[in-house]
């Protein structure tokens, strides 16, 4: 008999002394269950317990989950275009600025346009892990990428292959964050770079929203990491943050977070067709930018991306 939930202790200190923040159900999903986000009270750091189990977990990810929506940029308007080529231009900086072309490893590629984009503009050698046997599929066909369905235990990778690891809002998404950084050292090179992006819990969007905002994805997010709590782990996984900043506020996370807030408090369909509108709407977006931008420049973005390089010897 499969177990649905579990409750866990602390995945950063290990202590069992959960303090209840949140009851939340699956806001985006809208998939039947009840949830409870909890803040250790020795440490700090926010996570989800009862949570998912492994052997459920995978039906909290059905096609319509929005990084599985099979999108190519030909199918685009030009301004959806421009956006989503821009939003890859910035994905893929940190790397190139840093490193010459070499091997990159993306974990949780989804439909891979990610990793497309690093090959064809900057000439990496790359490979994918994506536990979406869909997602996987679509990409190997689709883009023609090498990518493996499954974890990144399960893809079974040499010691030291990668020159750089990328992960784009998927370690809040892990059961064990913490040793999936380690086997990412593991398998990157010494001199290698890891990548990644999470929601901050730090951030303006999470104070203005509280339970509904968009960042908290009940309950397919495991943890919610603020700047304090993502470094402490790094450094438990032997890795050295080089740099951690704002640079992805985000009008859409905003907007979801808004129509959450209506969905529960409203319920009305109108009023959910109007922000479906707003969510679209070109000008207002351009007109928010400024706001985004200057939320970034003060840390309190809706994401944190950390560059973080590899230690010979873990304390």
């Amino acid at each position: 008999m499969i177990d649905y939930t579990e409750m866990i202790p602390c995945l950063l200190c290990g202590a069992d002394r959960p303090v209840r923040i949140y009851d939340a159900p699956d806001r985006l999903m809208k998939i039947p269950g009840e949830f409870r986000i909890v803040r250790c009270g020795s440490c700090g750091l926010v996570y989800l317990s009862p949570r998912p189990t492994v052997a459920a977990i995978g039906s909290y990810y059905p096609e319509a989950y929005e990084p599985y929506l099979r999108i190519t940029p030909q199918s685009l308007p030009a301004w959806r275009r421009w956006l989503l080529n821009y939003g890859l231009r910035k994905r893929i900086r940190p790397i190139v600025q840093r490193k010459a072309p070499g091997r990159a490893l993306d974990i949780g590629c989804a439909t891979g346009q990610f990793l497309a984009y690093l090959r064809d503009t900057a000439h990496w050698q790359v490979t994918g892990v994506e536990p979406g046997q869909n997602a996987a599929r679509y990409a190997r066909e689709t883009f023609g990428l090498e990518v493996y369905h499954g974890d990144l235990r399960s893809a079974q990778f040499a010691d030291a292959t990668f020159d750089a690891v990328t992960m784009w809002d998927v370690l809040e998404h892990l059961h064990d964050p913490c040793a999936e950084l380690r086997e990412i050292r593991r398998v990157l090179r010494p001199e290698g770079l890891l990548v990644l992006r999470v929601p901050s819990l730090d951030s303006l969007d999470a104070r203005i929203f509280g339970p509904y905002w968009a960042g908290l994805d009940v309950p397919r997010h495991m943890v919610v990491f603020s700047r304090r709590a993502l470094m402490q782990m790094l450094g438990q996984a032997g890795f050295i943050p080089e740099r951690m900043w704002c640079a992805s506020g985000s009008y859409f996370a905003f907007m979801l977070s808004w129509r959450m807030l209506v969905e529960d408090k409203v319920a009305a369909p109108r009023s959910q067709r109007v922000l479906d509108r707003l969510v679209n709407n070109v000008v207002l977006r351009a007109l928010s930018t400024p706001y985004f931008w200057l939320v970034d420049q003060l840390g309190r973005g809706a994401s944190l991306t950390v560059i973080a390089r590899p230690v010979e010897q873990v304390s």
